[in-house]
């Protein structure tokens, strides 16, 4: 009769006595027998069946918990006789439960409580709720004896009818019979809260919310005559989450989640504080454990691991302070040196390999437990595998897809995400539509990549990253899809390739990367990022070359094809873009910047200087030279249009970008530029072009401004510019008569530092052209140098220190320099160089 009974009292009550025969055998059974059978007593809060039940650590979730005390004593929400405590797996709201009914059965308030436990058949279904409730009553309050077991009397089979006529019959009409004698109103204190807790385990999603609806209205209906609380603990399980999101008890509910607002982490470290240095104080092996150990940096690692999840900590502890293995091993097997608490420590921090133990048995179990509702898992892990590759990035400017996106990105059904991952709300977030998948726990996705942990739910990160490259590649092919999206393909296929599964013989991947469109969409891409690309120039992940290098270095077989393949098209879009551009002297000036790896060699450009370099011909740059040159970024401005330039205008990074490498290579490979390879001609047209630009009257044509962040260099290109065209060039009668004026003038900003440099190696690149095609010099040959920028006719009669000092307060003089500039023992041709 009581062979499901443990730690049962029975104090006081009257007994029905009923006659059965069986074979001729005569016995009684009494109501509360009955009783006792039908009920799981051993989801009480003080059943032995759940020895040493999970409790809160001494000091820890002390806020949460009063406000459970202040809720239960009317302090606040008196109005709310039910409260949702709701949080994700693992987050401790059993132990929470199970404390709060511990305080309260303490001071004789606890009327009832019920753990549900998915693991435990006596526990994880409705059959025995109502009958351990109504035993509770009969037990807490013996006024109600007599009741109960007359309603068992009158219907002996009211075990087996269903959930809302046993919750009338045998808890709500005794607790209506008792306060109609007054006994809820008389001013004598009485047993007032129901827990019950778990109730996301209880086995199907109808009967859940059977539960809750059934016990939250009947005694909403009585709320007046029976002052009673109930306290509902459970996952965010969206039936759950949508009931407790409806009338009535929207407005009957007090909800309380167990997030940051409670300071987990605070907790957790307090917990793990004092359970190392109980293991230090207590296991066998505490005279080899030092007073040091864990150090502040261990704790810190558990902690941010755990993720405000109780769960992961208490696994922690449990594995480490066990002597004894987590497996079964042969008697025969020497002692496993893991059960030092040092080296098991070393084993959750991955310093040591698992070997056969199994220290997170506990967690996984819950895990697997969970992904096991799960209808359609195959496309819920291969989500979850997407959604673990791209937030697993260790590149801060590329953000993980939003949910929306991902349904873009991985041509899902807009709004499936959600859908299918509605049976995992407790371990992963996707409830909002523009932020990416969130995984509430980090040992989650610890589990799914670990085959010996997820078995059948193991997430190879190797083959999702490889289906997520055929996303990008499929993203950047489609012109016309989302921004987001198309943005995320470029900045990270080249990583999804890197670290793809073997690519020696992957020919699927090998023809889709042949055939990616990726540099010909890459100017249309770029064109309509705004100024998104300036934000990420100092990357330059998506760049073309970036793209070209990988596959010449890529673990492809036939690599070099897919290079070739794509630099042929690279250099098709050269060709064309530079066959639009009338022949000019500026654009044999630019074409020689980018031929000699100048800009290579200057940190920043100011946009302006590609302006006043370019004025001569027209106002709009991309007329008198190719952007394409420099970046496909370039084609976008709009130098003609003042009301349009964006924060970025007077600042353009573009120093040693792998695209100027390989424009350079272009440039000076015949069988690649064709007709624009850029030769000595090339660089003599340049100089003359560069020449005739230096010693142009001051106007506001030649305006570059100051750029802010680099103090004041903004002209280091042209002196640089200048000096280099000069050496490379070769002879002009034209440069020739303009060097060799007795008074030639450059008209020029000064230099940002290393003045004195600057203007000797200007001074001797022109020098050395005179003497190495005219000849000779003019005589007392000098320069005149105008940084003023306005007119003037005062000159200096020499150059100072002050002048040359990159420090000197004489920034906007005329002055002239002359061969005394150049030290005696200088050679010339090195300084010009």
């Amino acid at each position: 009769m009581f062979r499901t009974a443990n730690n049962v009292f029975i104090n006081g009550g009257t007994f029905t006595e009923h006659n059965q025969h069986n074979q001729g055998t005569t016995f009684s059974v009494r109501a509360i027998d009955r009783l006792v059978e039908a009920a799981s007593l051993g989801a009480l809060h003080n059943s032995g069946d759940r020895f040493d039940p999970p409790k809160c650590h001494p000091n820890t979730r002390t806020a949460v918990l009063q406000n459970l005390m202040d809720w239960f004593i009317g302090e606040f929400g008196w109005d709310n006789f039910v409260l949702w405590l709701y949080g994700p797996a693992g987050a401790g709201k059993s132990a929470i439960a199970q404390t709060f009914a511990e305080q309260c059965a303490a001071k004789n308030r606890l009327l009832a409580s019920f753990f549900f436990s998915r693991s435990d058949l006596s526990r994880n279904n409705e059959k025995g709720l109502v009958a351990t409730l109504a035993y509770q009553l009969w037990f807490h309050m013996p006024e109600s004896r007599p009741i109960v077991e007359a309603a068992i009397d009158n219907n002996p089979a009211i075990f087996l009818l269903n959930f809302d006529t046993q919750f009338r019959t045998l808890f709500l009409d005794p607790l209506l019979q008792l306060s109609r004698t007054g006994r809820f109103s008389s001013g004598i204190p009485f047993p007032s809260l129901i827990i019950i807790d778990g109730l996301d385990e209880c086995d199907g999603a109808d009967i859940q919310n059977t539960i809750l609806n059934t016990i939250s209205n009947e005694l909403q209906h009585h709320c007046s005559t029976l002052p009673f609380r109930l306290l509902i603990s459970s996952r965010p399980e969206y039936h759950l989450t949508t009931s407790f999101s409806v009338a009535p008890l929207h407005s009957l509910t007090f909800r309380l989640a167990l997030d940051d607002t409670y300071q987990p982490d605070s907790d957790i470290r307090l917990y793990l504080t004092d359970s190392f240095r109980d293991i230090r104080e207590t296991h066998i092996m505490r005279a080899h454990l030092p007073d040091s150990w864990p150090s502040e940096e261990d704790i810190a690692e558990l902690v941010a691991k755990s993720s405000g999840q109780f769960i992961y900590a208490a696994t922690v502890i449990r594995y480490v302070s066990s002597p004894r293995r987590n497996t079964p091993s042969p008697r025969r097997n020497p002692p496993s040196p893991r059960r030092n608490p040092l080296d098991r420590l070393k084993v959750i921090q991955g310093l040591l390999p698992v070997n056969d133990d199994r220290p997170y048995a506990q967690l996984d179990a819950l895990y697997i437990n969970i992904l096991s509702e799960v209808e359609d898992i195959e496309t819920v892990l291969q989500i979850l595998g997407m959604a673990f590759v791209l937030s697993n990035n260790t590149d801060d400017y590329i953000e993980p897809l939003g949910v929306i996106y991902l349904e873009k990105f991985m041509q899902l059904t807009p709004g499936i995400v959600q859908l299918l991952l509605i049976d995992l709300l407790s371990i992963v977030d996707a409830s909002h539509n523009n932020k990416p998948i969130k995984f509430l726990h980090a040992s989650f996705t610890d589990f799914l990549v670990d085959p010996t942990r997820s078995c059948q739910f193991f997430i190879d990160p190797s083959r999702s990253h490889e289906e997520a490259a055929h996303f990008c590649i499929s993203a950047i092919e489609s012109l016309d899809i989302a921004r987001p999206v198309q943005d995320y393909a470029y900045q990270s296929l080249l990583r999804h390739l890197r670290l793809a599964g073997p690519l020696h013989n992957n020919t699927t991947l090998w023809e889709k990367v042949f055939n990616v469109p990726y540099v010909q969409h890459w100017t249309t891409y770029a064109l309509a990022s705004g100024d998104r690309p300036f934000r990420y120039h100092s990357s330059l992940s998506e760049d073309p070359t970036m793209f070209l290098e990988f596959l010449q270095m890529s673990e492809f077989s036939q690599a070099e094809e897919l290079y070739l393949h794509h630099r042929g098209i690279l250099d098709q879009i050269l060709r064309d873009s530079l066959a639009t551009i009338p022949i000019s002297p500026c654009l044999a000036f630019w074409t020689a910047v980018s031929a000699g790896g100048i800009l290579e060699s200057n940190r920043v450009v100011p946009l302006e200087t590609f302006r006043a370099l370019s004025y001569t011909l027209t106002p709009d740059v991309s007329a008198s030279v190719s952007g394409f040159l420099f970046s496909a970024f370039f084609d976008q401005i709009e130098e003609g249009s003042e009301r349009r330039r964006p924060a970025w205008y007077h600042l353009f990074l573009m120093a040693g970008t792998p695209f100027l490498r390989m424009v350079r290579e272009f440039l000076n490979d015949p069988s690649r530029a064709g007709p624009h390879t850029v030769d000595q001609s090339t660089y003599t047209a340049a100089a003359v072009f560069a020449v005739e630009f230096a010693v142009r009257a001051w106007d506001w044509t030649k305006y570059i401004s100051a750029c802010p962040y680099e103090g004041g260099k903004e002209w280091n290109f042209v002196w640089d510019t200048l000096t280099f065209m000069l050496l490379k060039a070769g002879y002009s009668a034209e440069l020739i008569s303009f060097l060799g004026q007795q008074n030639l003038t450059f008209n020029l900003g000064r230099p940002g530092t290393f003045v004195r440099h600057w203007v000797q190696t200007l001074f001797g690149a022109v020098r050395n052209y005179l003497l190495k095609f005219k000849g000779s010099s003019p005589s007392r040959f000098k320069i005149i140098i105008n940084w003023t920028r306005d007119p003037s006719d005062y000159v200096i009669n020499c150059f100072t220190a002050d002048n040359l000092n990159d420090r000197g307060r004489f920034r906007h003089q005329i002055f002239y320099v002359d061969e005394s500039i150049l030290s005696s023992d200088e050679d010339i041709q090195e300084s010009a160089g």
